[in-house]
Parts: structure tokens; sequence; C-alpha cells
């Protein structure tokens, strides 16, 4: 992988090329940023481009060393890799055991986030980074680099590692190996012990911008400025807009049914939209829910006149124009706090019809509520 196949970042990616030629590689980085925004992606470019034995005149890895070439399939020796994984039915899981998995993953789509991994893994469970895995650092990195100048072990998503992993790799962060490079890529700062966060230097990566992300998705849809601004920065989101059009009009279908029904006060209709989603799966009950969350906070924001403040593709900005006038601050928050009620119940094995009988029957009272 190469620092072109990136989407946009071009100063980080700038701050890395300075780093390596000013001879400044850290032992151990952090790299931290939002989902979809290329923090595993740049973290294997970066692999890449100070392993590359070729021409790198141009700010990149050459594509073409026997070192580049290795590192595009992801079976150089001295590339390693530590990610979240699910326990299979004897209690077992590590990166190791799923290893075939996570490069076709990276091979088909660089850009992906922790639930299509999950799913790639065949599995509902949680996913963790284990102790075991902790422990298999220390065999991994006992030898030197076979054929590059840096072995690199790159941890993606470290926050979900528990504190027994995290004190195991606190050990060898002390005392690298010679020639061993850390990199961390993680999405939350805050759920990473502060002793892990003390021993690496933190490179901030920052949402894609919406220019390059424009660039990007061109070839995909002929609509991409628009979804860039929608994803706002996150090159998992336009791919999902784009991918899945059909669930996106489900859910605004969803929203606008609830709320029209809703405001209508009609309880006999009510009762036939709680039923039929009674019918739905539960996970795709609470999918709508968290959904409708967020396009009641799209409508509010639309009320206050500025485009750029309002991430809505043109069929949600459509019904907006209608529905927005109806949201604002003396209900907006009562109407989220409404939806979230629902969710906390239905995750609690609730009824799913009553639970959005009554949610209904809450916004019915909120949208008539007169603006402050």
């Amino acid at each position: 992988m190469q620092f072109s196949d990136i989407v946009g970042q071009e100063a980080v990616k700038g701050r890395l090329r300075e780093m390596h030629s000013l001879g400044r590689v850290p032992h151990a980085m952090l790299f931290m940023g939002s989902e979809g925004a290329g923090v595993l992606p740049l973290a294997i470019a970066f692999a890449q481009f100070i392993n590359c034995t070729g021409d790198k005149q141009g700010g990149d890895s050459c594509g073409q060393c026997p070192s580049c070439l290795k590192f595009a399939k992801l079976v150089h020796p001295d590339l390693h890799f530590i990610f979240p994984t699910i326990k299979n039915s004897a209690g077992e899981g590590n990166s190791d055991m799923y290893m075939a998995e996570w490069r076709e993953m990276l091979m088909r789509n660089h850009y992906f986030g922790l639930a299509e991994w999950n799913d790639a893994m065949g599995g509902e469970k949680k996913s963790l980074i284990s102790a075991d895995d902790a422990t298999a650092v220390h065999k991994k990195l006992s030898m030197n680099a076979y054929e590059a100048q840096y072995q690199v072990l790159i941890i993606w998503r470290p926050e979900l590692m528990n504190e027994t992993a995290s004190n195991r790799l606190l050990k060898i962060l002390e005392e690298p190996p010679a020639g061993t490079i850390f990199i961390l890529a993680a999405e939350s700062e805050a759920e990473i012990l502060p002793t892990i966060l003390s021993r690496t230097q933190v490179l901030s990566i920052p949402p894609i911008d919406d220019e390059a992300m424009t660039r990007a998705l061109a070839p995909l849809t002929p609509d991409a400025e628009r979804v860039a601004h929608v994803a706002a920065g996150n090159m998992i989101r336009a791919r999902q807009t784009i991918d899945h059009a059909d669930d996106a009009q489900r859910r605004l279908e969803f929203f606008s049914k609830v709320m029209r029904t809703s405001y209508a006060g009609n309880t006999a209709e009510m009762l036939r939209v709680a039923e039929t989603y009674h019918k739905e799966p539960r996970e795709a009950v609470l999918d709508l829910m968290h959904y409708a969350i967020g396009q009641l906070r799209e409508n509010f924001v639309l009320n206050l006149g500025n485009a750029q403040l309002n991430y809505m593709t043109p069929s949600e900005e459509a019904f907006g124009q209608k529905f927005a006038r109806f949201v604002h601050l003396g209900n907006v928050m009562h109407m989220t706090e409404a939806f979230k009620n629902a969710i906390a119940h239905i995750e609690q094995n609730g009824n799913v019809r009553m639970i959005t009988m009554d949610l209904m029957l809450k916004l019915a009272y909120f949208l008539r509520r007169p603006r402050p």
C-alpha cells in the first residue's frame, strides 16, 4: 500500500516523510483519528515507505522493489499485525487465527470499520485484542528483521485491549528490540491506558477533507460532492452511502412514517406502524431508531439556514424542507431522549410493538409543542 492509495491526508503524509528523511522515526507511534479517516491504511503505507529499497524521489514508496511487492500483498516477513478477534467455540481467538481473513479484507477494501471486520470473522460476539496476542508480540519480535531495515508491528484498535493485554505490551514498548517500530492505529484515545499513551508519539489524523474525498468518489457516483459532504470526512460512511442506497431510503421511510403518523395523532395508524416494525428483526429496528436520532439533529440544524452545517442526502433534505420547522428548541431534546429511551428498552428485550407505540404517543405530544 502506497501513500497514493490513501485519500487526502497530504499534511500527515508530509510529516511522515519528514520524520523518515530526518531519521527521527519513533520506535512507538500512535496514529489517532476518527473512523474512516484512513488511520490503518496510513500505518501500512508508512511501513511500506520506510522499508522501500527503490526510488522514493516522488515522496512515495516505489511500488516495484521486492519489499514493496511483498508489502502490497501483506506478506512481508517483517510486517506484523495485531487486531481485535472473536473467540471460537473452543474459546480460542487471536490474530494469527484470522490472518487470512484480515489480508483478504485489506486487499478488498482498506477502509473498513470494526462492525465490518466482525462480520468478516463470521461472529456476532464482541471482539477484543486478547492477552495471548500481546504475549505473541514478544515471540514475533524476538528475532531481528529478516529482510527489511525495520520490522513493523501494527496494532489496530489498541483501545480494545484488556488491561492484561495492555500490561504485557507495556513491557516490550519500554524496551523494544533494535530496528523495531510499533504503530498503534486507534480511534479513541480516551480508552487507551495512560501508560500506553505515555510511551508513544501521537500523530493526529483529521477527517478527510471534502475536496479530496470528492475526487476519490467521482469515479463511483455522479453525486460525489454531495456524498463527500454527508460523509463528513469518513470514507467508510461515504462508501456505505453509495453501496447501500436502498438501506438509506428504507431508514428515511421509517423516520418520515413515524413522524407523520405521530404528528397526525391517529392512534389506529400508530398501532399499524408499531405492528409493522414489531415484525422486523430487533437489530434492524435499533438501527432505524439510531438513524432517527441523527435526522432529528439534521432537521434542527436545517432551521439554522447554514447548508454547510447540514449532512443530508438529497432525499433527506427534500423531506426536511417540509418537516424541519417542527423540530426546534422546545422539543428537539425531548424527542431525542424519547428515541434513546426506546432504544434502551428494546436492547433490554422489551416488546417492540409496545415500545414503538409509546414512542409515537410521546412524539405526538412533543411535535405539537410551540416554539419557545
